[in-house]
């Protein structure tokens, strides 16, 4: 369980030290991957992770909030999926318009919140 935390955790420090790092590298790839890739494998990304995070929130000393983020990624895949009110081209046109400072704001958050998990880590 501790090494799905720990995977997670990295891969969170990793996208955010790319996203401050190489901010129009990093832009430029989720723009295209939200163009190459279907909206159904995108769904399944987030749906995957948040139901590794529920699995292995048991091995963190605060398995709720980890709980939490988990039912937060599955919801966030389950609403890619069905796509209620056109909200993942709403959320596609934002991305697009989010400048170079609003990209390194969120690899700030995720590398924050990859500390964080894997420092909570029992």
């Amino acid at each position: 369980m501790k090494f799905i935390v720990y995977l997670l955790g990295f891969l969170w420090i990793a996208a955010g030290a790319i996203a401050i790092l190489y901010t129009d590298n990093y832009k430029g790839f989720l723009k295209g991957l939200l163009i190459r890739l279907d909206r159904m494998y995108l769904a399944m990304i987030p749906a995957i992770f948040g139901l590794l995070l529920l699995f292995a929130a048991s091995s963190t000393t605060h398995s709720r909030f980890i709980s939490l983020i988990g039912v937060l990624g599955i919801v966030k895949g389950v609403l890619i999926y069905f796509n209620p009110g056109g909200l993942f081209e709403t959320s596609k046109n934002w991305l697009d318009t989010l400048s170079s400072q609003g990209y390194r704001l969120v690899g700030i958050i995720a590398l924050v919140l990859g500390t964080v998990v894997i420092s909570w880590i029992q």
